[in-house]
């Protein structure tokens, strides 16, 4: 068998049936507390792994609303626009994230000056 075989036949649907239960599971914490931030982050970073970038994005500013103490959603979302051409958003979550002692995105972003 290939390995092609193995990624797409039972490595991938074993993934997607991990994450598929990861949502569930956060979905049924905002069944009982629909202001948890921490949830709404989980969601965005396990819709970033299926690839729904738009998605991700609204659940982490809803993360980032309920939450706005906390610098992870920052990051995530600032990596976003970052990766889609969006350097102002980024620069502005990267500073939101260092303000609350997270430096990675800054670092990240001040190596490419060419993104200010």
């Amino acid at each position: 068998m290939s390995d092609h075989f193995w990624r797409k036949q039972v490595i991938q649907p074993a993934l997607n049936n991990d994450v598929d239960e990861a949502v569930a599971e956060q979905k049924s914490i905002l069944a009982k507390n629909p202001q948890n931030a921490k949830a709404y982050f989980a969601l965005g970073t396990l819709s970033h792994f299926q690839g729904e970038i738009e998605q991700a994005m609204r659940y982490f500013q809803k993360s980032i609303e309920l939450d706005p103490n906390d610098a992870a959603p920052h990051l995530s979302l600032g990596r976003l626009y970052a990766v889609r051409g969006e350097y102002e958003l980024a620069w502005n979550h990267a500073r939101a994230a260092e303000h609350l002692g997270a430096c990675d995105l800054v670092g990240m972003l001040e190596r490419y000056p060419n993104l200010r």
